[in-house]
């Protein structure tokens, strides 16, 4: 008996070493990319780093950009400013972000370095973004292009810096890769635990939803007023789908940066990127609408990524805002022409 549980003991450090080896060789376990705190925009990605996480290679300059070294030389240059979307976090690689995509691109067509400056972090809103314009300059742009999403509406800064407190933005390097897979993805576990076994299946309550109905009794009328009632409740539910920020008035950070612009001569159009719910829904939500009515009243560009055709293929599986590289692709396709327009670049 005793013999057997030496063996059992033995199989289990062997288990977990080999589990240690394969998370930090394969999956990059405590190589993670780090965050730095900042008083004025709560976080960014540390600066000068270069690690590979799930296989996908992430670099960062002094600045804390996604690019190389931003030198003194460079004349050509577009600030790409965003959240996630824009950044592309360690799930996307250096080579497959559409600001690195463009620099190449501007390089193979006209043998001109084009500078696409990846200004951004995971779950930043616009004030953020003004912040930290406000702090390092525009790096003598000659365009800016903001990516927002209609969650970013109300995404206001609390200035309570998740670094270093929430694993998922942590400031030093786990030492044991078993234990970063526990602290920062046991939350996964527990999801499936709880969807799959534990959650029961919830009521279905029926919206009930005030229409006139016409004074007939014929199928036709019957059936387009059942399918009246189905959309509404569906269109309902679709807009309140997706990701909703507690903040209660709209960000100022838009108009912050709308300012900055205005103020250093510098062109600017906003770029909206719609979530998986607003796809299924045809239109932005109304948190979009305050964004595009926000555009209008400042006679900004807006650019409606729904008329490049989103589709839900080129985001992450189980994601509802994010780009897989497809997605990155077609960003960088639809920014393209654009940069090219304001650049006054001819083939």
């Amino acid at each position: 008996m005793l013999k057997f549980v030496y063996r059992f003991l033995i199989a289990i450090v062997i288990l977990a070493g080999i589990t240690e080896v394969v998370l930090r060789v394969k999956y990059g376990f405590c190589n993670s990319p780090l965050y730095v705190s900042d008083p004025d925009f709560e976080y960014i990605y540390a600066p000068n780093q270069d690690v590979k996480r799930f296989g996908q290679v992430l670099r960062t300059n002094s600045f804390s950009m996604r690019n190389e070294e931003v030198l003194p030389t460079d004349s050509l240059v577009i600030l790409l400013i965003g959240d996630s979307v824009v950044n592309g976090g360690s799930l996307t690689d250096q080579d497959s972000i559409a600001s690195t995509l463009l620099e190449k691109r501007f390089l193979k067509d006209f043998n001109k370095r084009v500078r696409v400056l990846n200004i951004s972090a995971g779950s930043w809103g616009p004030d953020n973004i003004a912040a930290y314009l406000k702090k390092y300059g525009t790096f003598k742009a000659k365009l800016i292009c903001l990516v927002t999403s209609s969650h970013d509406a109300h995404d206001i800064m609390s200035h309570q810096s998740p670094v270093g407190v929430d694993p998922g933005w942590p400031n030093k390097q786990y030492k044991v890769a078993l234990y970063e897979l526990w602290d920062r993805y046991r939350w996964i576990f527990f999801y499936y635990l709880d969807t799959l076994f534990l959650t029961p299946e919830p009521d279905k309550k029926e919206e009930k939803i005030a229409i006139v109905k016409p004074d007939v009794t014929d199928s036709a009328h019957v059936e387009a007023d059942a399918k009246a009632v189905a959309d509404t409740v569906e269109a309902k539910k679709l807009n309140e789908a997706g990701i909703r920020k507690p903040g209660l008035v709209f960000n100022p950070g838009y108009e912050q940066i709308y300012d900055i612009a205005q103020q250093q001569h510098i062109p600017m159009f906003i770029y909206l990127h719609p979530e998986i719910s607003e796809i299924d829904l045809g239109h932005f939500n109304d948190q979009g609408q305050e964004i595009i009515a926000f555009a209008r009243e400042k006679n900004i560009r807006l650019i409606d990524e729904f008329q490049f055709g989103a589709s839900k293929a080129r985001y992450r599986k189980m994601d509802v805002v994010h780009f897989n590289s497809g997605g990155q692709v077609f960003l960088a396709d639809n920014l393209y022409p654009l940069f090219q327009e304001y650049l006054n670049l001819r083939k």
